[in-house]
């Protein structure tokens, strides 16, 4: 009882290209060719019938994946119409912004030692150790820091540039003076205190060859900012009500693995 029409084998066809490379698209342009995805597409056809007498799709574990899988589409569909579509970077935005940061782009490289640690409160301890305490930065990153790769070094990062750096990290080291220690810097990676101990003046990057690099940038940004603002939104036409004292459910978790460390000088994102 099920009918392929022409247009259903075109979007069919047109689905299984865009997963293919461009050698293997031009085959499904000849009819031996479409007589073979004919083929597939009728097997397929075949084990979905099987599935459905079986009544597959209404086995829990099948039902809550499809439900799943429904519902991610769902929201992938509607973040693309209310994001997606409606943010925009264009080439005048990137170029103001490149011409207003000139700094980012001046191909100047620091170098800097850091301490990782896990919480805020741990790195205002290591900040007055260094600080109030007059501690050696190099002997409080041996003793303290979670990247395993600079602290033998002192924490030493070498030298890097901005491009080498996570965003928050980079703001913060090339904010600082030579000598200077920053207060706590939070990444993905953790909290930071940074030292920074040279600077080095570089050679500016041309416009073009980081205007791509930089469009991308500011639209996932812009699209970020848009996300959490719809976010709140959406929360405040919301009743939402949320019983903690409920919590937590569930059997005993096993145990996370250790935290492997932070590959250096990925604070900078150079290494992995």
């Amino acid at each position: 009882d099920r009918a392929y029409t022409t247009a259903d084998v075109e979007k069919e066809l047109a689905a299984e290209a865009r997963r293919l490379p461009p050698q293997v698209q031009q085959l499904l342009a000849t009819k031996d060719g479409q007589k073979q995805f004919l083929d597939r597409l009728m097997r397929r056809e075949l084990l979905v019938q099987e599935a459905a007498k079986r009544k597959i799709d209404e086995q829990p574990e099948v039902a809550e994946q499809i439900a799943a899988f429904r519902n991610e589409l769902m929201l992938r569909t509607l973040v693309q119409k209310e994001i997606g579509a409606k943010i925009t970077v264009e080439d005048k935005d990137v170029q103001e912004y490149f011409q207003s940061h000139a700094d980012e782009f001046s191909g100047d490289t620091i170098r800097a030692r850091h301490i990782l640690v896990e919480t805020e409160d741990e790195a205002k301890q290591v900040l007055e150790r260094v600080t109030a305490k007059k501690e050696a930065f190099e002997d409080v990153a041996r003793s303290t820091s979670r990247d395993t790769f600079t602290a033998p070094k002192g924490g030493d990062l070498d030298y890097m540039g901005r491009e080498q750096m996570v965003p928050e990290f980079a703001k913060a080291a090339f904010a600082l003076k030579v000598g200077e220690v920053s207060g706590p810097v939070k990444t993905p990676f953790g909290y930071h205190v940074i030292k920074l101990v040279d600077r080095k003046k570089g050679q500016p990057m041309p416009f073009e060859q980081v205007k791509d690099q930089l469009k991308r940038r500011l639209l996932e940004q812009r699209q970020g900012e848009r996300f959490q603002a719809w976010l709140k939104e959406l929360e405040g036409g919301a009743k939402i009500t949320r019983e903690d004292a409920y919590l937590p459910v569930g059997a005993p978790f096993a145990p996370p693995p250790a935290a492997p460390p932070a590959p250096g000088p990925v604070p900078g994102g150079g290494q992995s």
